[in-house]
């Protein structure tokens, strides 16, 4: 069936939607928390801070820094406060963030405060509940020991982090002590501009001794080696013969920026590349714009080359800087500058591609640096940037994502074989063996999507530097510029202002993983994210047995969103009195991220809950009128997995590491997809039988450093986020998309079709 009916834009309800969260905290402690877990931990801690006393007996002109290591029991944000309360003295935060998982960062200002802390541990007979929790909760403590990358040499460039003691008049104290030793030393030092409350320092021209004093310093977090970047091509030709297309006089094309080597001023793609701007500054002899030219011809030639509708979009108008060379390595610091330096200097360029990266796998527990500077230039900026997930060798064992590609706010693209010609070559659509895989850090789904990039022996095409002959290459530099074109031609369908969340959700919800994959469920994510993103039309349209709703909304702290009435076709009831139906949510964030806080760098998310329930239920509610009205407690998710018959284990108690791992708590995004039809009897009976209603839930949740940053400096930490919903209709009896939108309008939701431009023609020449 066609799709030409537009998927729907809808609003929620005003205050009608709007759910006061209620506060939580109250009943009995933890089981963990009692007298032998006490007196054990708050001993050893006791004797952890007697032997700590030698490093107060002289004026410190920085705190001292130390590591507190928590029960594994103890993680969860509700303890925060009451582990807090141990360390905090007077007003100061104390308490700096998350070092990694379990283990918290922690300052002791002077011989005074050193006192105070110590005596909370001495005295372990407080029945308060609060102070109770704090004792069992922390096992130990220690000073910190600053993590020395074992690759950085004599003579290498080394990256210093120091810690954010969240006090300006310490941050600047520590950075001018650093500067001032650097001086002395005859080392070069420079502050790197990252992101906000990431403090880097790149430092050249180091000895051994130099690098084993600096992470002796106070405040010094890290000493690592500076990553370089670089391009990997080598491609072989063969003739071109391909038609050459040009922009018609007086219309408008979509906009991509490319950050590479520089694009060609061939015949093919020299009337397309609008601006060619050298960020880098490199000599002209120093250029080689063979990557770069390859990378273009994908975005504008991509479908031709390979005469395949792989993404059936348009060609665009092309923004390039010139950010590195195909011949020479750049050094992080450099990138991350060019990066922002070509985003600043374009602000008519909303979708930039990234087809490079660094060779150093990402690490549990910590967000590499470029992951967090690119997070950062793109909320700045309003931006999306299309980053490719990178390469391996074959055979390399090391075969996880590397620095940059786990950006949270990044659409992340590895590769799948568009074919198989050799033994060697990996199956049809599968992920192909070059391809980085994921989790991305605190097992975040990375990469977010793929696309075609290639085989290990089948190549794919692409223009070579002057145009004059065909390229054949393979490489998830070639599989993100699909996604760039997707993305940008996407944007400029839809008018109107950029919103890369929009764009991000509506490639991700329409994304799926080809009919030919084998691989097993539980791999899937990790090779290939959410999947392959349809075309366009697939992602603006419906047919009659679908409707995609996708609402754009801002969660505010404090007011979650419950619509007790959402739309749900009647006609999705089977022979047997059941709900049937395929359903498909995707959330999107923009959270609150805080570079300062480790492995705890995202610091807000969102669970969405589509429910059925028999009655609306009114409660009274002292000192407000909302909140009166909820769904019956026979409540019932029919997104939780565990009510399928390929159900997951059900991770309701779960903890909060297992839950981070296995159910996306604190990801930016998280996608649902479940056939009713495929729920076991049982929950049948529980959730679908037909007369129920349905109800559509978000909640935010916050982490305790984010709540802190509000209630102390009054800083906002909603959370904007896009939702998109599809029903469809697997029996095809024509009426999904009418009668959902029957009960848009008469339930009072707001709902507009997505405006989408009319198809550009293009000239072949």
């Amino acid at each position: 069936m066609a799709k030409t009916l537009p998927i729907q834009q809808v609003s929620f309800r005003g205050e009608k939607d709007v759910f006061l969260a209620e506060g939580g905290g109250g009943g009995k402690a933890p089981k963990w928390v009692n007298d032998k877990n006490i007196e054990r931990n708050a001993h050893e801690v006791f004797t952890n801070l007697t032997g700590m006393s030698n490093y107060f007996d002289r004026e410190r002109s920085l705190p001292l820094l130390t590591e507190v290591i928590l029960e594994e029991k103890a993680t969860a944000k509700s303890h925060r406060p009451s582990i807090r309360k141990m360390f905090d003295v007077r007003t100061k935060r104390n308490v700096l963030g998350s070092a990694t998982a379990g283990k918290l960062l922690v300052k002791i200002d002077s011989k005074s405060d050193y006192d105070t802390i110590k005596g909370r541990f001495a005295n372990r007979q407080i029945g308060v509940k609060s102070t109770r929790i704090g004792l069992a909760a922390i096992k130990k403590i220690k000073k910190y020991e600053a993590e020395i990358d074992p690759t950085l040499e004599e003579g290498d460039t080394a990256k210093v982090q120091l810690v954010d003691y969240l006090n300006e008049e310490l941050n600047h104290r520590s950075n001018l002590m650093l500067r001032d030793w650097c001086s002395a030393e005859g080392l070069d030092a420079e502050e790197l501009h990252y992101a906000s409350g990431l403090r880097l320092f790149s430092i050249s021209n180091t000895t051994r001794d130099n690098l084993k004093t600096i992470a002796t310093m106070d405040g010094v977090l890290s000493v690592r080696k500076m990553p370089t970047i670089e391009f990997e091509v080598a491609p072989d030709l063969e003739a071109s013969t391909m038609d050459v297309m040009r922009p018609k006089e007086n219309v408008s094309y979509p906009k991509v920026g490319i950050m590479d080597s520089g694009v060609s001023a061939n015949n093919y793609l020299a009337s397309w590349v609008s601006n060619e701007d050298n960020i880098s500054g490199l000599l002209e002899t120093d250029q080689a714009l063979r990557h770069g030219s390859m990378v273009a011809s994908v975005i504008n030639y991509g479908d031709m080359l390979e005469e395949k509708e792989l993404t059936q979009t348009g060609p665009c108008m092309i923004q390039s800087c010139i950010v590195n060379s195909d011949r020479v390595t750049v050094s992080e610091k450099e990138l991350v500058r060019y990066i922002r330096e070509s985003i600043a200097r374009h602000p008519d360029v909303n979708v930039w591609n990234l087809s490079q990266g660094s060779k150093i796998e990402v690490e549990d527990g910590r967000f590499s640096d470029f992951a967090v500077a690119l997070d950062s230039f793109q909320k700045l900026y309003g931006v999306l940037i299309c980053k490719s997930a990178g390469n391996v060798e074959l055979g390399d064992a090391r075969i996880r994502i590397t620095h940059g590609a786990d950006s949270l706010m990044s659409l992340v693209v590895g590769s799948i074989a568009h074919a198989k010609t050799t033994v060697r070559d990996a199956e049809v659509n599968h992920r192909s063996p070059f391809s980085r895989v994921g989790p991305g850090v605190e097992f975040t789904v990375k990469p977010d999507l793929v696309h075609y990039g290639g085989n290990i022996d089948t190549h794919m095409k692409m223009l070579s530097e002057m145009g004059r002959s065909i390229s054949l290459c393979s490489g998830t530099s070639f599989s993100t510029p699909r996604v760039a074109s997707l993305a940008a031609n996407l944007a400029f369908e839809l008018g109107g202002n950029f919103d890369p969340l929009l764009i991000r959700t509506l490639l991700i919800h329409h994304a799926d993983y080809p009919e030919e994959v084998t691989t097993a469920t539980e791999n899937l994510k990790k090779e290939m994210g959410y999947g392959l993103p349809a075309g366009l039309v697939e992602m603006t349209k419906n047919d009659a047995d679908e409707c995609t709703m996708v609402f754009q909304h801002t969660l505010d702290k404090g007011r979650d969103v419950v619509s007790l009435d959402f739309p749900y076709p009647e006609s999705l009831v089977d022979d047997e009195g059941y709900f049937y139906g395929d359903i498909r949510v995707t959330i999107v964030l923009d959270p609150v991220l805080d570079a300062s806080q480790g492995n705890e760098y995202c610091q807000s998310q969102a669970s969405v809950f589509l429910e059925t329930y028999d009655h609306v239920e009114h409660v009274r509610m002292e000192g407000t009128i909302r909140n009166e009205a909820r769904t019956s407690s026979d409540a019932v998710n029919v997104l939780n997995a565990s009510l399928y018959r390929a159900a997951s284990k059900n991770l309701e108690r779960a903890s909060e590491r297992v839950l981070i791992e296995n159910a996306g708590k604190f990801s930016p995004v998280k996608k649902y997809h479940v056939d009713l039809s495929s729920m076991t009897p049982k929950n049948k009976e529980k959730a679908l039988t037909s007369g129920r209603k349905w109800a559509l839930k978000l909640e935010g949740l916050y982490r305790e450093a984010a709540e802190q940053s509000r209630e102390r400096d009054g800083i906002d930490i909603s959370q904007r986020l896009v939702l998109a919903v599809t029903i469809t209709d697997p029996q095809h009896k024509g009426v999904v998309y009418s009668e959902c939108m029957q009960q848009l309008n008469a339930r009072g939701y707001i709902h507009s079709s997505i405006l989408t431009r009319a198809h550009v023609q293009i000239d072949n020449d």
